[in-house]
């Protein structure tokens, strides 16, 4: 398919071609997707006990990501800029672009806009019973500038859901930042929250500092010692969530971009030690999260007041938990930042012009481009995430190289 017929059925108004399920299975795990938003809408593994369980928080039903209300952008991919981006306005090149505002009342830009990349209907590029690939050709949605080529790929393997992500634009200069949005309960429907999860975040000990309504501010803050949000050492979901009022005005809760302590971000074929790792007494099971990316936003579910039906239930206050794998780019936040220069834009050939460059080809130290550098290298390099789940007690596994 063309870039133009692509991008025609990206634009065209959704339909129920983009809610037919895709399943894969593999030993210990299943998972399904659907082409609107490339989205995760189920995932199934076995607890301490070999019983199944649904441990993914979306709709029982797919045509219900059609009829919600809200958006709480369950299991999707979303871009061309995830995050919040203030007034949703940013520079490249000297021309200044405005992007649709849907956050706080028009004043911010969350995720891509108002129709972002998870309300947008993917085409199925290539499938297999364990791997299916998604694509979206992106010609100028909600104001970004050019045309970008997306994919999202998903694997299983034994116990592990792997997801790429990699965008190529092809005319224009743009920020790039992808993420996905899933959200777990590792108890299934054994418990409500997440509260009683133990949540370990090894090498993040430093979270992006957000105003009052969560726009990053450019600082930094250290979250060593007894800092609410210090999980460098494994503890319980609530002793943070319950303390923690740094996610914006009148929020508790975890809502926070954590930066990882690691000089060079492994590649998406290695993606190195688990950064994220999630346990459910309850049930055993077990998620480690590797991730190519030098940061991740977790969301504990702050918002959600049972009124929302999902396949586990209502959905609780912190009764899931959104792990985001993301790159940090302050200057793009903050709405007179120009992306060129000494900062970070991305140019039409896949390079990345930063205050050190590097050759085309492999990943530059700032990952969140998403990017492949060239169309053969798009399935080779990018953003890379791999999900291991595995019992309580076992021991944690490595990615394997893809």
């Amino acid at each position: 398919m063309s870039f133009a017929a692509l991008s025609a059925a990206s634009a065209a108004p959704r339909s129920d071609a983009g809610l037919k399920v895709v399943t894969l299975k593999a030993e210990g795990i299943e998972a399904s997707f659907i082409p609107y938003g490339a989205r995760l809408t189920s995932l199934r593994v076995p607890d301490r006990t070999g019983e199944w369980r649904e441990v993914n928080v979306g709709y029982a039903d797919a045509a219900q990501y059609h009829k919600e209300k809200g958006n709480a952008y369950f299991g999707a991919v979303v871009g061309r800029y995830a995050n919040r981006m203030a007034h949703g306005r940013f520079t490249v090149a000297g021309e200044t672009y405005q992007v649709t505002n849907n956050d706080h009342d028009g004043q911010n830009a969350l995720h891509g806009g108002v129709r972002g990349y998870d309300a947008r209907d993917w085409a199925v590029e290539a499938q297999t019973p364990t791997s299916v690939t998604f694509a979206l050709a992106d010609d100028g949605f909600e104001g970004f500038p050019g045309k970008v080529l997306v994919h999202a790929t998903y694997t299983v393997t034994k116990g592990t859901l792997r997801v790429q992500l990699t965008a190529l634009p092809l005319d224009k200069a743009t920020p790039i930042l992808l993420t996905t949005h899933a959200y777990f309960n590792l108890s299934s429907t054994l418990a409500p929250t997440v509260l009683d999860d133990t949540l370990h975040v090894p090498q993040g000990s430093r979270v992006v500092a957000v105003d009052g309504i969560s726009v990053p501010t450019g600082a930094v803050l250290s979250v060593s010692g007894d800092h609410p949000l210090n999980y460098t050492s494994p503890r319980a979901v609530r002793d943070g969530a319950l303390g923690a009022k740094f996610c914006g005005d009148g929020g508790v809760g975890i809502d926070n971009c954590f930066l990882f302590d690691r000089p060079e971000p492994p590649s998406s074929a290695t993606l190195g030690p688990a950064q994220v790792i999630l346990a459910s007494k309850a049930t055993g099971i077990r998620l480690a999260v590797h991730t190519n990316q030098p940061a991740i936003q977790l969301y504990s579910g702050n918002g959600f007041d049972g009124s929302v039906e999902t396949q586990l239930g209502k959905a609780e206050q912190y009764g899931s938990i959104a792990i985001e794998p993301q790159g940090w780019w302050v200057e793009v936040w903050r709405h007179d930042a120009d992306v060129t220069g000494s900062t970070r834009s991305t140019t039409p050939s896949g390079d990345t012009t930063t205050s050190t460059r590097r050759r085309a080809g492999r990943m530059s130290t700032l990952p969140s481009m998403c990017l492949a550098r060239c169309p053969r290298a798009r399935r080779s390099s990018g953003w890379g995430l791999g999900v291991v789940f595995s019992g309580w007690d076992s021991k944690m596994r490595r990615m394997a190289p893809a």
